[in-house]
C-alpha cells in the first residue's frame, strides 16, 4: 500500500497504518499514535554537564506533521514518555507552542515512566489532556506499556523494538579491512504486531533499541521494519531468527 506521497506503508488488522515516520495511524478515527518521544533528551544531558547540540522541537516533530498532512490525521495520542524527564521544562513549553501550530483537534498524552512527576499549568491543561488510565480507540486501548497490560487489543510503546542483525558465518561474510560487520548488517526500528497487540517503535532517534531477536516472548509476533521511507513486513520474529 502507498500513501499520497508514494511512500510504502503496511496496513495491520484493517485499522492501523504503520508509517516510516514511526507513527501508527488509526484509520477509522484519523488518529496518529506515537510513543517514546523523549523530548528534551539533549536538555537533560546538558543538565548533567555534557556538551551536546540540540534540535528544535519543530525539527524533531516534523515526521508527525508529515503524517498529519499525508493521511488527513485529526488527532494525536502520545503513548508515553513524551519527555526525557519531568525537569525538561523548555522542551515542554516548546511542545505546547508546537501544538498551537499543529492544526490537530485532539491531543492526549498517556504518561510513561519518564514522565513521572510531570505537572501541567491550568493553561497547559486546556491544550493537552493527560490520560494515565490510557485512551480507547475503537476496540483498542492505548497505554505506555511499562506495567501489566489491560485485557483485549492493546497498542503500546516503552519497549523500543528494533531489528539488529549481521551475518555471523565467515562463509557468507565478505572480507574487508578492519571490520567485523558485513555491509548489509541491519539496525533499524520496527513495529511488532499480533492479533490483539501492536508495539510501537520509539519515535525518538536517540532512544536505544531492544533487539527483537533476543526477546523470546516476541517470537510469535510479526515484525514490520522501518527501512528508509518504507515499512517492510518481514513475517514472524521466530522465522527471522532462523
Amino acid at each position: 500500500m502507498t500513501d499520497a506521497g508514494g511512500n510504502r506503508t503496511v496496513p495491520v488488522l484493517h485499522e492501523w497504518l504503520l508509517t516510516a515516520e514511526r507513527v501508527a495511524v488509526h484509520l477509522p478515527t484519523r488518529t496518529a499514535v506515537a510513543a517514546d518521544l523523549h523530548l528534551g533528551y539533549a536538555e537533560a544531558r546538558r543538565r548533567r554537564g555534557e556538551a551536546v547540540p540540540s534540535e528544535s522541537i519543530s525539527e524533531l516533530l516534523d515526521p508527525i506533521r508529515r503524517v498529519r498532512e499525508r493521511h488527513a490525521v485529526q488527532n494525536l495520542i502520545i503513548a508515553g514518555d513524551l519527555l526525557e524527564d519531568s525537569d525538561c521544562h523548555h522542551a515542554l513549553t516548546a511542545f505546547l507552542d508546537w501544538l498551537d501550530r499543529s492544526e490537530l483537534d485532539r491531543i492526549a498524552v498517556v504518561p510513561g515512566n519518564h514522565d513521572l512527576g510531570l505537572e501541567l499549568s491550568a493553561a497547559a491543561q486546556s491544550r493537552l489532556s493527560l490520560r494515565p488510565e490510557g485512551v480507547t480507540l475503537g476496540a483498542w486501548r492505548i497505554v505506555h506499556g511499562e506495567g501489566a497490560l489491560p485485557d483485549g487489543p492493546v497498542v503500546h510503546g516503552h519497549d523500543h523494538p528494533c531489528l539488529r542483525w549481521s551475518p555471523k558465518s565467515r562463509a557468507i561474510r565478505p572480507r574487508f579491512a578492519r571490520s567485523r560487520i558485513a555491509p548489509w548488517a541491519i539496525d533499524a526500528p520496527c513495529y511488532l504486531s499480533g492479533p490483539q497487540r501492536l508495539i510501537l517503535p520509539a519515535f525518538s532517534r536517540d532512544a536505544a533499541g531492544v533487539n527483537i531477536l533476543s526477546v523470546r516472548r516476541w517470537r510469535a509476533l510479526r515484525c514490520q521494519v522501518v527501512a528508509d521511507d518504507r515499512v517492510l513486513d518481514l513475517g514472524e520474529v521466530a522465522a527471522i531468527g532462523r
